[in-house]
């Protein structure tokens, strides 16, 4: 739990420094030739309040966040115990798939109305069906239980909060920078959750969820540009090596590899060790990804009766 909030302190850094980029850039494009602002005095305060606006939207994001993160538990145990209401008792969680019908149906409504006054239609009807395409395989290959349907409209809330607030009028279109830090987000909550927030529950850390969160993403992403162009006077792309986001994942896959070299990260256990995947052999802390040997690469058993890998 304490290893969440740190890296979401972290995010929140990170979104606060693109927000006053973003609005630096805003206040240079109303100098004139003679560098005195075109704009009147009550329109020059504006990106100030505008700032503070997305400051603001900025926190409700990183609240929202957290929450799922550190609610988790809670969250899960409301879907799968029994609940009395005027109609009788019901388990939400035997609605799961009925629910995710209706959201999906929900979503062809929205996407219908996008697309009727909207642009770059055939790229972006592309776009979706890829992306159903890739929810269609992971729900038959890698989903345990329809509960975990969840995650898809958990993480695209995420990423429209993010779009509001590094991209608020939609003409820089920042995929891949949203992507990455909404896939980070989603794996720091996978690790939250088998390292810190719910062991006993985990026997191994979900990479399939890593997956599910990402596709909740893309989603958000869609959802959000889809059937818009670039601006033309969009900013010009930095090379990949040269970002904040390279350097990280350069950093992180540095530091794995010396943690296994050191034997210090490893797979599969001999032997089941206790909850939370960390192991004392030889003297020193070993941190595993699965708790039981035998889990990861291989198809388990499914809810539904089928199995997932």
């Amino acid at each position: 739990m304490a290893g969440c909030g740190k890296n979401g302190f972290r995010c929140y850094a990170w979104f606060q420094d693109s927000l006053e980029k973003h609005d630096q850039n805003l206040l240079i494009r109303t100098k004139t030739k003679r560098g005195r602002s075109i704009l009147p005095s009550s329109e020059s305060a504006r990106p100030s309040n505008v700032s503070t606006f997305r400051l603001a939207l900025a926190l409700v994001t990183m609240g929202y966040w957290l929450a799922t993160c550190l609610f988790h538990l809670e969250i899960s145990n409301i879907i799968v115990s029994p609940m009395s209401t005027p109609l009788g008792t019901i388990t939400p969680s035997e609605y799961s798939s009925a629910v995710g019908w209706v959201v999906l149906l929900g979503a062809a409504v929205l996407i219908a109305l996008q697309a009727k006054n909207g642009q770059s239609r055939g790229r972006t009807l592309l776009y979706w069906l890829l992306w159903l395409t890739a929810v269609y395989f992971a729900n038959k290959t890698l989903v345990f239980s329809p509960n975990e349907y969840i995650h898809y409209p958990q993480y695209a809330i995420l990423t429209i909060l993010m779009v509001l607030c590094l991209d608020p009028k939609r003409t820089l279109f920042p995929f891949g920078r949203i992507l990455f830090w909404a896939t980070l987000m989603g794996i720091l909550d996978e690790m939250n959750q088998y390292f810190f927030l719910c062991p006993s529950y985990g026997e191994y850390l979900d990479f399939n969820d890593f997956f599910l969160n990402e596709l909740g993403a893309v989603a958000g992403l869609l959802l959000a540009y889809g059937f818009r162009r670039p601006v033309t006077n969009a900013r010009a792309l930095v090379p990949v090596h040269k970002t904040m986001e390279f350097r990280l994942v350069t950093a992180c896959a540095a530091i794995l590899l010396i943690l296994h070299l050191g034997g210090r990260l490893n797979i599969t256990p001999t032997t089941e060790i206790p909850p939370g995947g960390i192991a004392q052999e030889g003297g020193k802390r070993v941190v595993y990804l699965e708790r039981k040997p035998g889990i990861m690469g291989t198809w388990q058993n499914a809810s539904s009766g089928g199995a997932y890998y």
